[in-house]
């Protein structure tokens, strides 16, 4: 399985140093439970089951309280996604539990939820993965976004579990190029963990293909494992957050993540948690110290095969 769309860096996405504003997952309202910041409205269309405010909950469990699912065969389908204030966004992430095509979509934005104006190509919703990956070229701030069916038909099949948008708004900062994207002449990864296929350094090279060359699969019923991240010498960054993508729901066990500045001593950040057990795992923590290397050190449990891990994406304050 492949997903269809490449990621662009966060230095094409308007990280620091290009032109227009930063765009970026982490900034307020692209991911987590959204519910009281973005009203979503199924304008033309019935679902089986669930709500449509699951699409922005946080939640990416297959079932009625975290997601929902279409009603089969429909067309014309129209999903609103009202954010209150003109938010300027140019891509958007679509979490399902498996790849069935949901239909031919328009990305569509207005300031009047009336007029409005497409923002980049058609995109096929989960025709290819349970993750549809979209990039559009935009820099107008708009209110209303919405999704519009243009060909094919709904499945009730796949649970729709969330989406996600690459987002900026006023006074929102300039993102750093360790965030996301292709990090891999920026970050060094070293793992203890005995991999099956792909390389560790995949985590972390932008690419969200489900395959050997994009991703990597651990063994299975490892312990006692951990993930490193050196960001360089010389270099120190403060992270609060990761998001983790991985292809399927397998867990990995329970992890923590730990900073340090000698590679020797390390401060655990957060609360454990438990890595994988969902398409995304979301954690954040507070953190006010710059550290150069970073890693997920696991505590319980074990590595699960038969998974493509993706992508390690961090929040960088």
């Amino acid at each position: 399985m492949t997903f269809p769309f490449p990621v662009p860096s966060p230095s094409s996405a308007g990280a620091a140093g290009a032109v227009g504003p930063a765009t970026s997952y982490f900034n307020a309202g692209g991911r987590g439970d959204r519910t009281s910041s973005i009203t979503t409205t199924l304008v033309s269309g019935s679902l089986l089951v669930g709500s449509i405010g699951n699409l922005v909950n946080g939640g990416v469990g297959a079932n009625s309280t975290d997601s929902c699912a279409f009603n089969s065969g429909q067309t014309n389908t129209v999903l609103k996604f009202d954010f209150g204030t003109a938010k300027i966004i140019d891509g958007f992430r679509w979490f399902q539990n498996q790849s069935t095509s949901q239909g031919t979509y328009a990305f569509e934005g207005s300031n009047d939820d009336s007029s409005y104006t497409q923002i980049g190509g058609s995109v096929v919703l989960g025709a290819s993965s349970a993750l549809t990956d979209f990039s559009g070229s935009n820099t107008t701030a708009y209110r209303y976004y919405r999704l519009r069916q243009t060909a094919g038909t709904t499945s009730n099949t796949p649970w729709l579990e969330e989406i996600e948008f690459r987002i900026a708004a006023a006074g929102d900062p300039a993102r750093d190029a360790r965030e996301y994207g292709d990090r891999t002449a920026l970050i060094t990864p070293t793992t203890t963990v005995t991999l099956t296929g792909g390389a560790i350094d995949s985590l972390v090279d932008g690419a969200l293909g489900a395959s050997g060359t994009d991703a990597v699969i651990f063994s299975n019923g490892q312990t006692t494992k951990e993930i490193k991240f050196d960001f360089g010498s010389g270099v120190t960054k403060i992270l609060t957050g990761l998001h983790w993508i991985q292809d399927a729901t397998g867990s990995h066990g329970t992890w923590v993540f730990e900073g340090s500045n000698d590679d020797s001593s390390y401060t655990g950040l957060g609360s454990s948690f438990t890595l994988g057990g969902a398409l995304v795992t979301e954690v954040t923590w507070s953190n006010s110290t710059a550290y150069r290397y970073y890693k997920l050190r696991q505590t319980s449990g074990s590595t699960t095969t038969s998974i493509y891990n993706v992508e390690a994406e961090f929040r960088i304050t």
